[in-house]
């Protein structure tokens, strides 16, 4: 069910977290909403909680594209922002979407 696999989800996370520090590499995790998630779900969803708590102490960088979406969502409206931002009929964010990631990744490497 949706517990274990979001309990599978972590562990595969933990195990690239222990890789990455075994070799000095630095973990970064960047997360953003599917279509379905601007249409019903809420900005500090589920997912949100579970990786940023993954992240304390683990990431160098937690990126979260939620609010950027979410933020739009509440100007411009639910299916209007999945329309404008998703390649139609797909999960996948078209260019309008990356321009919006690139800015956040900005803003975060920047500080």
């Amino acid at each position: 069910g949706v517990d274990g696999a979001i309990k599978k989800a972590v562990r595969v996370m933990q195990e690239l977290h222990k890789l990455t520090e075994q070799y000095g590499i630095k973990l970064s995790v960047a997360i953003y909403p599917l279509p379905q998630q601007v249409l019903f779900d809420v900005e500090n969803s589920k997912q949100v909680q579970i990786w940023k708590k993954f992240c304390e102490n683990k990431c160098e960088f937690f990126i979260n594209s939620f609010p950027s979406f979410f933020n739009i969502s509440k100007e411009i409206g639910k299916q209007e922002t999945v329309d404008q931002f998703f390649i139609k009929m797909d999960m996948h964010f078209n260019l309008a979407a990356n321009e919006i990631l690139y800015l956040d990744f900005v803003k975060i490497f920047k500080k």
